[in-house]
C-alpha cells in the first residue's frame, strides 16, 4: 500500500510539473505574441522624421489656428505639450478667476503655454475653441510626435492620431499663398459616426 501511495504521489508530482511547465511555456508564449503586437503598433504609429521636420516648418509660418475640440482632447494635448493643464482653465497666466487658485500649478509648467487670457472659450456641449499661434502649433505637433513612440500603447495611438490630424490642417496651408487670407482659419477635431 505504500509502494503504491509513493507511486500515486510521485505521478501526481509529475503531472504537476508538467502542468507548470506547460503553463509556463503557454505565457511566455504569450508574451512574446503581446510584445511582437505591442512592437508592431508602436512602429505603425511612428511618424516619419522628414515628414515631421517638414510639416514643423510649414506649421511655424502660421500666424494663428482657431482649433474647435472636446475639452478633454485639448487637455490631454496641453498637459503633453505643456506638462500641466487643468480642464477648468482658461488661459495660462496666473491671477484670473478660471486658472488654478493655487499658483504653485504655476511653476509646474514644463514650457510657456503663452496662450493669454481670452483665447480659449467653452461651450455647454464639451467642445471648446482654443486660439493657437504657430509657435503653439510647433510645439503641440512636436510633442505628439515624441508621444507617438512612446511606450504605453494607448498614449501613443492618442499622440499619432492627433498629430495626424494637426498635419492634416498644416497639409491645407499653401507657404506660396498671399499671407493673411486664411489666418484664423477654423478647424475642428471631431471625427464622427456617418449616420446615413
Amino acid at each position: 500500500m505504500l509502494k503504491t501511495w509513493r507511486a500515486e504521489f510521485r505521478a501526481g508530482q509529475e503531472l504537476k510539473r508538467r502542468i507548470e511547465l506547460e503553463r509556463w511555456e503557454q505565457e511566455k508564449r504569450w508574451g512574446e505574441e503581446d510584445r511582437a503586437a505591442r512592437q508592431k503598433a508602436l512602429q505603425d504609429n511612428a511618424v516619419d522624421l522628414s515628414e515631421h521636420n517638414a510639416t514643423l516648418k510649414t506649421a511655424a509660418a502660421v500666424s494663428y489656428l482657431t482649433l474647435v475640440c472636446h475639452e478633454d482632447t485639448w487637455t490631454f494635448m496641453a498637459t503633453e505639450a505643456y506638462g500641466i493643464w487643468k480642464p477648468q482653465w482658461t488661459q495660462s497666466d496666473p491671477g484670473g478667476p478660471y486658472f488654478c487658485p493655487d499658483y504653485s500649478q504655476a511653476s509646474k509648467f514644463t514650457a510657456s503655454p503663452n496662450l493669454p487670457r481670452r483665447r480659449i472659450t467653452k461651450e455647454d456641449n464639451g467642445m471648446q475653441t482654443v486660439l493657437l499661434s504657430g509657435h503653439n502649433l510647433v510645439r503641440l505637433l512636436d510633442v505628439l510626435r515624441e508621444g507617438s513612440a512612446a511606450d504605453d500603447v494607448v498614449r501613443s495611438a492618442r499622440c499619432v492620431r492627433l498629430y495626424n490630424k494637426l498635419a492634416e490642417f498644416v497639409a491645407l496651408v499653401d507657404p506660396d499663398a498671399p499671407a493673411g487670407q486664411t489666418t484664423g482659419v477654423e478647424f475642428r477635431i471631431d471625427d464622427s459616426v456617418d449616420l446615413s
